[in-house]
């Protein structure tokens, strides 16, 4: 559904997003540990599936870790904001990547099974939400195999912002808390694109108060091409852990 498309005559802005009824489903995506998790973890974690087209059976994927000390009620880490993170590719998976080899509170160590506590994790400054996004990116899915040929950054913007309107239902305490959208790589598009929806929507339960992109590539398609025909790499000077700098 190209939700962008639908507009309100009186007011010019988007039809208020549908969303479904959450109340009471919130847990059921408790987890109580995550497999091989180290002992005396002091703060709650959720993961779960939102679908944001019911006719389509699309679905995004989340896993939500709360700062230290959470109790799971949003009520002792209620003055730390929530970060939406978004890893780029596109195709790379937030669950995968961002949480468990860069921001999430584990890393999983070289046994494959086992994990532990990620020094540089950003449980300490705020409530972190891993959204696996478009679908068909890690557990995210459809169920209608067309939509994959479909997807684009128009829909995946529209899909996230359907995702946190029916997110926030589930978790009322996090409406109006502050919230950042963060993100690398190609969520140089995904982060200011799903911004630019949420502003749109113009809905008082998102109190967005910025965005921050690390690493970010908003020409991801140009750069690409470039690299692919320099003459160095086209004559196999470039060897794999050598950049070849495109200007």
């Amino acid at each position: 559904v190209e939700e962008e498309q639908t507009t309100t005559k009186a007011t010019g802005r988007p039809a208020p997003a549908a969303v479904a009824a959450e109340a009471g489903r919130k847990e059921a995506d408790r987890v109580e540990a995550l497999p091989g998790q180290p002992s005396g973890v002091d703060f709650a974690q959720y993961a779960g599936y939102v679908t944001v087209d019911a006719a389509a059976g699309r679905a995004l994927f989340y896993y939500l870790a709360e700062a230290v000390g959470g109790n799971g009620d949003g009520s002792s880490s209620k003055g730390k904001p929530l970060l939406l993170w978004l890893n780029g590719g596109s195709g790379c998976s937030s669950l995968g990547y961002g949480a468990m080899e860069e921001l999430g509170p584990f890393r999983v160590m070289s046994d494959g099974k086992t994990l532990y506590r990620n020094p540089y994790s950003w449980k300490a400054a705020a409530d972190v939400l891993f959204l696996e996004s478009p679908a068909g990116v890690g557990y995210s899915y459809s169920n209608t195999t067309a939509d994959y040929g479909r997807s684009g950054d128009n829909r995946t913007a529209e899909d996230a912002y359907l995702f946190l309107a029916n997110w926030l239902e589930r978790f009322p305490e996090y409406k109006g808390r502050e919230f950042y959208i963060t993100g690398e790589s190609y969520a140089g598009h995904y982060v200011p694109q799903l911004a630019h929806a949420i502003l749109r929507h113009a809905s008082p339960a998102i109190n967005l108060k910025g965005i921050m992109i690390e690493n970010f590539d908003p020409c991801t398609d140009y750069y690409v091409e470039a690299y692919l025909n320099s003459l160095a790499v086209q004559l196999g000077l470039v060897d794999s852990p050598t950049r070849c700098p495109c200007r």
